[in-house]
């Protein structure tokens, strides 16, 4: 087993994970460790904007926190969303000084949209719907001219490295061999490796954001919570033979319209802010129609639009569409919702402190409680962003120090580990296919109940055998699946949110025509 060692240690490649490091290299040598390339992660396919409370005057400040508790279903830390929403300025002067190319009208000024839920005009995008990828680029080339930093890829978390007081003193890591064992020791170390949405059978999210970070931290001690918090965003492209591709919420936020089959703009029916009401909501009322009527579509429409603004304003989205047959300008396009965004995840608080000791987590996989039971719109790049920076006073407050390599025993100890047969994609989609109708954008307790029996008859198949890559990877997906469906059927308060909007006829039919429940 290779040891290397190193002051702080973050896992995760995305701007959560590059904005730690660029913030810790001046006080001590860096490495991130990442199971892909920069485009292998949800960042770099961040089509939203950044949400700033602009002026960030009192006013404003509170004006964000508001729509951010009131998307949240009322489910957020309040003190939590303030110091997010607080830490705004601090991160957006910073991404200026790097460069960040934003969005600017003719006169120079930064264009700024509104997208759902949010009460006025507080989004700047850059490069149109390419926002994430040019924010990620931003940093990372400023953190690979550093000289005291290293990026180690591809390698996958295997497990925290804990010392005999159960302090965290770096992690282990599989190569691309499963004999490529890496031991590196830290005297910090920062989890920033995103959600695990790829585990439903519909997502916006790249293949392998399965919720690693958040497994590998249970078994090391973490406390999980609200993994029953999923956000489904509503506008994801439906077209048979092509994958579920995101339809950013700007489209709507410049007028986009959702259609029915008759051509209406249904959602006035469920919410007064129709389009733009809050991500939750749209994405259940697709459900609905969708359940109501299952041979319609869906199509959102931005043919009403002036010629030449869509592919301008979002030229990823209309050079994508433009590929596969379909011109934005002039067609509707088919949508349906898909798991987008895990607003649980490893508990820390807002210097991204975990109960365990020398463990920080921040962005996707960490827990704030910022994020209630429904995200914000473009609440995710800047909570990247501020916890990014915001976790370097307490890492330095702690002064941990390394220790020592690993013994050959514990090397011993570590190749062995009880894992469950995986029959490659067909066990994989097995599993996604469970969430998706167990704990989807509409759950009942008996059906989480059936959806967990299946994942714990699944873990208990398991076996004691040479650590695998892809054994211990499937055993990752079915620990994050039981520990949502556990969530939904023990803390019935996170499937509250699903009640909290829309029309009160359409609810309690709902729960009628199911009989067990809805959460």
């Amino acid at each position: 087993m290779e040891s290397l060692s190193v002051d702080y240690l973050v896992v995760g490649g995305g701007i959560a994970g590059f904005q730690a490091v660029l913030n810790l290299l001046p006080h001590g040598s860096a490495m991130l460790v990442s199971k892909g390339p920069l485009s292998s992660g949800s960042s770099y396919f961040a089509q939203g904007g950044l949400a700033l409370p602009w002026g960030f005057s009192a006013d404003a400040i509170e004006s964000h926190v508001q729509d951010t508790i009131r998307a949240g279903a009322g489910l957020c830390d309040h003190k939590s969303v303030r110091t997010l929403i607080e830490g705004g300025s601090d991160a957006f002067e910073g991404l200026l000084r790097l460069g960040v190319p934003f969005d600017r009208d003719p006169r120079g000024q930064l264009r700024t949209t509104r997208e759902a839920a949010h009460s006025r005009s507080r989004i700047v995008h850059a490069g149109g719907d390419r926002t994430g990828a040019l924010i990620l680029k931003s940093l990372a080339d400023e953190v690979f001219r550093q000289p005291h930093f290293r990026f180690l890829s591809p390698y996958q978390l295997y497990r925290i490295r804990l010392d005999e007081d159960g302090v965290a003193r770096g992690a282990y890591f599989l190569g691309e061999r499963d004999s490529d064992l890496m031991e590196i020791r830290a005297r910090a170390v920062i989890l920033s490796t995103g959600g695990g949405s790829s585990l439903f059978l519909r997502t916006t999210n790249p293949r392998f954001q399965r919720g690693d970070g958040v497994s590998v931290a249970y078994r090391a001690g973490c406390e999980i919570e609200r993994m029953a918090y999923y956000q489904f965003h509503p506008t994801v492209l439906d077209l048979p033979g092509s994958a579920p591709f995101l339809l950013t919420e700007a489209m709507r936020g410049e007028g986009g319209h959702l259609l029915d089959r008759k051509g209406d703009r249904f959602l006035f029916r469920y919410h007064p802010d129709g389009e733009l009401a809050p991500r939750d909501i749209v994405a259940r009322a697709l459900w609905l129609e969708l359940a109501k009527d299952p041979g319609q579509e869906i199509r959102l429409s931005v043919t009403h639009l002036p010629k030449g603004f869509v592919s301008n304003r979002f030229p990823q989205v209309y050079g994508h569409l433009k590929d596969l047959g379909i011109d934005l300008e002039t067609t509707p396009v088919p949508v349906r919702p898909a798991a987008h965004f895990q607003m649980g995840g490893v508990r820390s608080d807002m210097e991204g402190k975990t109960g365990v000791k020398g463990l920080w987590a921040i962005g996707e996989v960490a827990s704030t409680r910022v994020h209630g039971a429904n995200r914000l719109a473009s609440n995710s790049l800047l909570e990247a962003l501020v916890m990014g920076k915001r976790i370097v006073p307490s890492i330095l407050a702690d002064g941990l120090r390394t220790s020592g390599p690993s013994g050959p025993e514990e090397a011993r100890a570590l190749s062995e580990m009880v894992l469950p047969d995986c029959l490659g994609e067909e066990s994989w989609t097995e599993v996604k296919t469970v969430l998706w109708e167990k704990a989807g954008i509409v759950r009942t307790l008996d059906g989480a109940r059936k959806g967990l029996e299946w994942v714990l008859e699944r873990l208990s198949s398991g076996r004691k055998r040479p650590v695998h890559g892809a054994l211990f990877a499937y055993a990752n997906g079915l620990s994050v699946a039981r520990l949502i469906l556990m969530d939904i059927l023990t803390a019935p308060i996170a499937g509250a949110h699903y009640l909290s909007y829309g029309s009160r006829t359409e609810q309690e039919g709902m729960a009628r025509d199911d009989g067990s429940g809805l959460l």
